[in-house]
């Protein structure tokens, strides 16, 4: 595994890799979308098992503005709204597949969550893109009406009339003494049954930075995912499988029956798994996706 930094539509961007995406021969190649809050880190465990099951390179991508990068004006949301929006996060994952991924390779794309509703954009609006792509994963995917959905409504009605509350408490945090921020940590993960390790990703999900934009990609999400992109499903469906939640807050099952309802020809499996899957069940997901890929190669 790789830890590296590419400028990505002007920002700098924390990318993990497993094997050499960027220069492999040709071979083929998985893309990793994450869903929000895009902090590649929590994916770690789901792209080791998808390495070790599939042995193709991947690369793991989060969301522009989701992580502390080193670049101080990548960290900076005000004056450069435009970059952080769903449209800048969609030229933001172009830009890595176009300019970076071997140009030879054949890719296999999976999405989580809203990075399930990019994959979808980016595949009706190019044609160069979706010639390459052998395969596409959608995991607890946030395709259509998320506004309306029970996490949407709580979001919408009272987080997002909140909002100067909650980046005050973002900035509050930050100036807490560090033994406090983690004996905070330590009490959630052991309430959530987490491993430890968790302690440095929900730090940096903490950082205010970080924080301001999570809040605002996931305001635009509401406003923006309204419908099924109809076009793009028609268009992959040889090449789709959904993985969806039988108690998902984000994507609830009767939005996977009008997703089956549209194109039958999807294969869509249930499972009792929470929406942020990567917490908990990485292994489990990533057989099932390695599963589908070896199917595709």
């Amino acid at each position: 595994m790789k830890n590296e930094f590419l400028t990505l539509n002007h920002v700098q961007t924390h990318i993990i890799t497993y094997g050499d995406p960027f220069h492999c021969n040709g071979k083929d190649v998985i893309v990793c979308i994450t869903g929000n809050p895009g902090i590649p880190d929590f994916y770690i465990e789901f792209g080791a098992e998808l390495y070790k099951s599939t042995g193709l390179p991947l690369c793991i991508i989060g969301h522009a503005g989701h992580d502390v990068v080193p670049d101080e004006q990548s960290n900076m949301l005000k004056g450069q709204e435009h970059l952080f929006h769903l449209d800048g996060q969609l030229k933001h994952k172009l830009e890595l597949i176009n300019t970076y991924i071997d140009k030879q390779s054949k890719i296999h794309l999976i999405g989580h969550s809203i990075g399930s509703w990019l994959i979808l954009e980016l595949l009706n609006d190019n044609e160069n893109l979706a010639m390459r792509v052998k395969s596409v994963n959608l995991l607890f995917p946030t395709l259509q009406r998320m506004a309306e959905t029970r996490n949407g409504i709580f979001l919408n009605n009272y987080l997002r009339k909140i909002h100067s509350v909650l980046i005050f408490l973002y900035l509050l945090v930050s100036v807490l003494p560090a033994v406090i921020v983690n004996f905070l940590i330590a009490v959630y993960l052991k309430i959530n049954s987490l491993p430890s390790h968790y302690t440095k990703l929900i730090l940096k999900f903490l950082n205010p930075n970080v924080g301001e934009k999570i809040l605002f990609l996931a305001y635009n999400e509401m406003d923006r995912v309204k419908s099924l992109n109809v076009d793009a499903l028609n268009k992959m469906k040889h090449i789709v499988n959904v993985i969806y939640s039988s108690h998902d807050n984000w994507a609830p099952v009767s939005y996977m029956e009008d997703l089956h309802k549209c194109q039958p020809e999807i294969p869509m499996t249930e499972v009792n798994i929470d929406h942020a899957f990567v917490l908990k069940s990485s292994k489990t997901v990533a057989d099932m996706v390695a599963q589908f890929i070896i199917t595709k190669i």
